[in-house]
């Protein structure tokens, strides 16, 4: 398995990185006071020094809690991360719990990396965390959007228009020694992008 995570995450990398252009934001951006709960699916390749890998997520968001099923990256096989952003359970495909410490050094062991999972949840719907500092700039050839907060730079390099909001279904997240590609195919989201 191991032998083909670098094989997959350069396809998956390859892939993201094909479709030239600059993207555009259809739709209003997200109000986080108004898209409090919201889901989405697709694909997602981490990148930590020489080791690398792909899978598929499902991410569902409940308020503050955050439901994170992974599977692949790194031969981590199936992983269930739930966390408020201060508590942290990790459960893996065997049925596993861990909670606390244990969990934090679970995932470090099984992607190789802090993951910042606070502040992603923000960065998925393409806005920076609040309360801490972030800067938002139009970034770079090819990319709509780029956000750097908390010694991570997140490039949204596209959105769709999703229930009149505009969401990145394509978006990096460099730092911490690691590299996170993520490909959203799938984003359910409350109705209303745009309506007052």
């Amino acid at each position: 398995m191991r032998a083909i995570a670098p094989f997959l995450l350069s396809a998956l990398l390859a892939g993201c990185a094909a479709t030239p252009g600059v993207a555009t934001m259809a739709g209003a951006e997200i109000d986080p006071a108004r898209v409090v709960d919201w889901s989405a699916s697709g694909r997602m390749a981490i990148a930590v020094e020489e080791q690398g890998g792909s899978g598929r997520f499902d991410w569902t968001q409940r308020a503050a809690t955050t439901d994170l099923e992974v599977r692949g990256p790194l031969g981590a096989g199936a992983l269930r991360i739930v966390t408020d952003g201060e508590a942290l359970a990790v459960t893996d495909g065997d049925g596993e719990s861990l909670n606390a410490a244990a969990a934090r050094e679970q995932l470090r062991a099984r992607l190789g990396a802090d993951l910042p999972l606070a502040e992603m949840r923000f960065w998925m719907l393409g806005l920076p965390a609040p309360g801490r500092d972030a800067r938002v700039s139009a970034a770079a050839s090819g990319s709509a959007r780029a956000i750097e907060q908390s010694g991570w730079t997140v490039t949204c390099e596209a959105f769709a228009n999703v229930q009149g909001w505009a969401v990145p279904t394509r978006l990096t997240v460099d730092g911490g020694g690691a590299r996170i590609k993520v490909i959203v195919d799938e984003w359910r989201l409350p109705p209303g992008g745009g309506a007052p």
